[in-house]
């Protein structure tokens, strides 16, 4: 049976690919993908790629299937949806050489019969490493954890083109303690 994520995800994937703008998930339901153990999360995140007039062009796409919109500007240009009868959807535009390498790089997934884009293992551990709470450490660990072959050139790459190469090591000591813990 599929759960509101997952129809929030579908539908927003059915209307992004119906207006040919490239996405790919991200954020704790992609890591839920990559993990043993799946942990809670309240809404679907997935990058995007889009020009001003594109966001424009996603928004009345997503308000014409019964969606509300808001865009938000604070770090990065988010747009975010609710519907009422379905999770809320987060929008990251793409805003970084790393973002849209991110959506070159996605793999192809399929739910319910409909393939999806979701961002690889390593580049999930940058969005997460780069975020930085206690959450990504840990979802990062489960990542590792899990036994997923992650090319450490490229996460360690993109951190230290962020300036936080640092954010490795202590991810590394993370999925060590977890290993050891489980």
């Amino acid at each position: 049976m599929i759960n509101r994520l997952e129809t929030s995800l579908l539908q927003a994937g059915k209307i992004l690919d119906s207006i040919k703008i490239d996405y790919a998930l991200l954020g704790g339901l992609a890591a839920n993908l990559y993990r043993r153990d799946t942990r809670a999360t309240q809404d679907v995140d997935l990058a995007v790629r889009a020009s001003p007039g594109d966001v424009t062009r996603i928004a009345n796409a997503f308000e014409q299937a019964g969606w509300t919109t808001q865009l938000r500007t604070s770090k990065a240009e988010t747009l975010r949806l609710s519907h009422d009868d379905l999770a809320r959807v987060d929008l990251l535009v793409a805003g970084t050489e790393f973002e849209e390498a991110a959506i070159d790089r996605a793999v192809k997934l399929t739910i319910d019969g409909n393939e999806l884009a979701i961002v690889t293992p390593e580049d999930l551990i940058v969005y997460k490493l780069i975020a930085g709470r206690g959450h990504d450490y840990e979802a990062v660990a489960a990542i590792i954890d899990a036994g997923h072959e992650v090319d450490v050139s490229h996460v360690t790459g993109w951190l230290e083109q962020f300036g936080m190469a640092e954010r490795w090591p202590r991810a590394l000591e993370e999925a060590r303690r977890l290993a050891e813990a489980g």
